[in-house]
């Protein structure tokens, strides 16, 4: 069978300038799965107040760490591609869900194939990372079968690929872990749950048997921190970042617990963002930057930003795995 392979990502700005990120956020956060607001107060409240406020911090956090052309998020997204391809001899292109390559692009990339293989590199479920993107890819006409690589944050092999990745770069001085997951506004939970009566009904929701657990995004998280937890073998907290406006989001918030670490005297910690699977904004300048100097302002002395899995070669094995069982469901 003729088959393609879309490695999907949200995407970033076209470059770090102040105009092509109102660009990007505009698009990002008009998003229905992302504010999930009514469309004319989310419009007006995204084009007229958020973008034009945030396209300017946001600007300079973005030229900071801007060290590769198309920006870092593109680039990994981009070397996992090629990574694939050539381990799967599947042709494999980039789309990206918010500007350019976007997945229209990718898919007439890919040209006349009997299938495509659409490829989210996000572990966990989450409305406005995946199911924005299989929307997307649904709306575009093509006459291939469309097969979408489900969340893969329960598998073994991830859990044991991703372990021995941060047990590899992280450095043996560190005291402790913070696993630092993207945050979610309470509503998104809420509203991803099909039963519309499990998602934080109770405190312990997580740990109870339920069929929400496939779209729960908190539940999905904690699973894989829990995986990293015992396979680290060193203390370590869990915490929620990248938080955005006045809603209720996840908690704790990342800065509050490095800010706790801080006041018992941990002096060298490590954090994993388990969320991403490449490294991009809120990586190398949310943790690396912005977190590294907030943990030192309080006394601590290190803060190691460990990479994310990006081209490693046990993940694009992983990944090929992924596709293979797409093609051939047997094989699972």
């Amino acid at each position: 069978m003729d088959v393609g392979v879309v490695v999907a990502n949200l995407g970033s700005p076209a470059s770090p300038s102040r105009r092509d990120v109102h660009r990007f956020l505009a698009e990002f956060l008009t998003d229905p799965y992302v504010v999930d607001l009514p469309t004319p107060f989310r419009q007006l409240l995204v084009k007229g107040l958020i973008a034009p406020l945030r396209s300017k911090n946001s600007s300079k956090a973005y030229a900071s760490i801007w060290h590769w052309e198309g920006g870092p998020l593109r680039k990994f997204t981009s070397d996992i591609a090629k990574a694939l391809e050539q381990h799967s001899g599947f042709r494999v292109v980039v789309g990206m869900r918010y500007g350019e390559p976007s997945l229209h692009t990718a898919m007439e990339e890919l040209g006349e194939v009997q299938k495509v293989v659409l490829l989210p590199i996000y572990p966990q479920h989450a409305d406005s990372t995946r199911t924005t993107m299989i929307e997307s890819a649904r709306r575009i006409g093509t006459n291939a079968e469309l097969t979408i690589v489900p969340p893969f944050y329960d598998r073994e092999e991830y859990g044991n690929v991703l372990t021995r990745q941060v047990r590899r770069e992280l450095h043996n001085d560190i005291e402790h872990v913070v696993l630092s997951f993207h945050s979610l506004p309470l509503r998104h939970i809420r509203k991803a749950d099909p039963t519309q009566s499990h998602c934080l009904e109770s405190s312990k929701c997580c740990e109870m048997t339920s069929v929400a657990h496939a779209t729960c995004y908190r539940h999905q998280c904690l699973a894989t921190a829990n995986v990293l937890g015992r396979g680290l073998q060193i203390p370590y907290s869990i915490a929620f970042q990248s938080r955005l406006g006045r809603l209720k989001w996840l908690e704790p918030s990342t800065i509050d617990v490095i800010s706790r670490l801080a006041s018992k005297q941990i002096k060298k910690i490590g954090v994993v963002c388990p969320a991403f699977t490449v490294d991009n904004l809120e990586t190398l300048e949310e943790i690396g930057i912005q977190a590294k100097e907030q943990f030192k302002s309080l006394g601590g002395e290190k803060l190691q930003l460990v990479p994310s899995l990006n081209s490693e070669p046990e993940w694009i094995s992983f990944l090929t795995k992924l596709i293979e069982e797409q093609i051939d469901p047997s094989r699972v």
